[in-house]
């Protein structure tokens, strides 16, 4: 169990379903929803202020800012965040270049395809072996 998860999307549908599979699996003991990035950092506190989510759970298209967005503000706190927290994309999008350009960000740990499910929890457990 991690204390807390960031899940960034603006899909409702999207964030039920995720939250669900979270809270039926007990694999957080908070669950902090946003259908924006801008809501997520400022809840973050950067230059974090705030206590850190264990997992963000973010998607890539959405309006405003979008994931790529919310981690080129990271960028500049990667060394800080570096193994405190971790980010998982959790996207609709098959591109392969999207795959490829999460590697270019080392808070990512992973690339989700949704609709996020139990398979989806495993890859996050097994990736995050190890760690609280």
């Amino acid at each position: 169990m991690v204390s807390k998860v960031y899940i960034i999307d603006d899909d409702d549908i999207s964030i039920y379903l995720t939250s669900l599979v979270l809270e039926q699996a007990g694999f957080a003991r908070e669950i902090c929803t946003y259908t924006s990035a801008d809501d997520a950092l400022a809840d973050l506190g950067l230059p974090v202020s705030a206590p850190l989510p264990d997992v963000i759970l973010i998607d890539l298209n959405m309006p405003v800012k979008s994931g790529w967005d919310f981690l080129d503000i990271l960028r500049p706190y990667e060394g800080a965040l570096q193994g405190k927290l971790d980010v998982f994309i959790l996207t609709s999008s098959i591109a392969t270049s999207d795959k490829d350009q999460s590697r270019d960000y080392p808070l990512v740990r992973g690339f989700l395809h949704k609709p996020f499910n139990e398979e989806s929890l495993d890859y996050i457990k097994r990736s995050r072996k190890g760690r609280s």
